[in-house]
C-alpha cells in the first residue's frame, strides 16, 4: 500500500517511539512511566500491524472497471461451491477484483486465458446483455442475462504503443526533405 494512505498511523508510530526513547534516555526513577510505555507502544504496534495487514492482499469487491487488461482469475469455492471469481486486472492500476460467480463471467475469463496463453495482452470490454422481455424467465430472482457480460480480444502492438500519426510522419518527412535541399545548395 501508498505511505500516504498511512500517514497518520506512521506519524503516531514516530512520535511515541520517540516519546518512548525519551522516557527511556532522561527519566531514572519514573518505573510507573515505563510500564506505561513499554506495553503501550507494543498494543500499538500490534494494532497498526492488524490494520496493515488487513487492507493487503485481499480482492476488492465490486464490479469490475468496462474495461481492462487482463492479467488472470481465479474460481474461489467454498464449501465445494463456486462463490466468487477473483480477477487480476490492470486498468491504470493493478488490482485485484472479487465478483459474483457466474457461468457467464467465467467462461469469458476462461477465453481470455486461452487468449493471453501466447503471452499477448488481453484487452477485455463490458457489454450489457441484450435486452429481454418482461415475461423472461428468472433465476434467483433476477433475470437471466442481466449480468454484464465481457468480451475478450488480444491487444495489437499499435494499441500498446501507439506510433505517431501519419500527418506528424509527413510533416517530419516534409521538415527534413526541406533541410535537405537547404543543405544543398549552400
Amino acid at each position: 500500500m501508498a505511505f500516504s494512505t498511512y500517514w497518520p498511523l506512521s506519524f503516531a508510530l514516530i512520535l511515541m517511539a520517540a516519546f518512548g526513547a525519551w522516557v527511556f534516555i532522561h527519566s531514572n526513577r519514573s518505573y510507573l512511566l515505563r510500564w506505561v510505555i513499554v506495553p503501550l507502544s507494543l498494543c500499538v504496534s500490534v494494532v497498526s500491524a492488524k490494520v496493515y495487514d488487513a487492507a493487503l492482499g485481499y480482492a476488492m469487491q465490486g464490479e469490475l472497471p468496462a474495461k481492462f487488461l487482463y492479467l488472470g482469475h481465479h474460481v474461489v469455492v467454498e464449501k465445494n461451491h463456486k462463490t466468487a471469481i477473483e480477477v487480476w486486472t490492470k486498468a491504470g492500476k493493478t488490482r485485484l477484483y472479487r465478483i459474483a460467480y457466474s457461468k457467464s463471467a467465467e467462461s469469458a475469463m476462461d477465453g481470455a486465458r486461452e487468449q493471453a496463453k501466447n503471452g499477448q495482452p488481453v484487452l477485455m470490454e463490458r457489454r450489457e446483455a441484450p435486452p429481454q422481455d418482461k415475461h423472461a424467465a428468472r433465476s434467483g430472482g433476477r433475470e437471466l442475462g442481466s449480468e454484464p457480460m465481457y468480451e475478450s480480444r488480444i491487444l495489437l502492438p499499435s494499441e500498446i504503443n501507439p506510433k505517431i500519426s501519419d500527418a506528424q510522419v509527413r510533416g517530419a518527412a516534409a521538415r527534413a526533405t526541406d533541410a535537405s535541399s537547404e543543405s544543398r545548395s549552400d
